[in-house]
């Protein structure tokens, strides 16, 4: 009975320790898989699919800081396009790049400022300051799509920037 015990103990602990998050689903990526209802379904968003970065045609760097600015404000993409957003937050406070159409940036407004607890999507990423992270999206033929940050009062304080769709 006393060699059973240690080998319970191991096996809780065990447990325990797969139970956590996985990080596949909540990574540097920004997968969380949700559809938080805003232009997802079983076909994908409306304005394009998480691409793979080892696959990106390219990589642009956008550095987003306090004053609730994005460099560069707009970028220019074409419709199946893969690109890498390398996010760098040069403040002190975190901050978020959400790419989305209009209608899931206003949705995705509204949730944060309601206070719902939301693990990132597919197309978010959390930037805490001084720290970068990536996230690759493949572009299709839609509207234009915004990037924006969802901290508290950071959209409604102009914290947006744009993907153009080129031809």
């Amino acid at each position: 009975m006393r060699k059973l015990l240690p080998i319970g103990l191991t096996l809780v602990f065990l447990l325990a320790a797969c139970a956590g998050e996985d990080p596949a689903v909540n990574g540097s990526q920004g997968s969380g898989g949700e559809d938080h209802g805003m232009g997802m379904g079983d076909e994908g968003f409306a304005f394009g699919e998480p691409g793979d970065q080892g696959e990106a045609d390219r990589t642009i760097e956008v550095s987003a800081f306090d004053s609730l600015e994005f460099d560069p404000d707009s970028v220019e993409v074409e419709s199946g396009e893969t690109v890498t957003f390398a996010v760098t937050n040069e403040g002190k406070n975190v901050h978020e790049f959400v790419l989305g159409d209009e209608s899931y940036q206003e949705d995705h407004a509204v949730e944060m400022s309601a206070g719902e607890d939301m693990r990132m999507g597919l197309n978010e990423i959390e930037i805490e300051p001084r720290e970068t992270k990536s996230l690759t999206w493949t572009f299709t033929d839609a509207d234009n799509v915004l990037y924006g940050c969802h901290e508290p009062g950071h959209y409604e304080g102009g914290m947006v920037g744009m993907a153009e769709l080129g031809s």
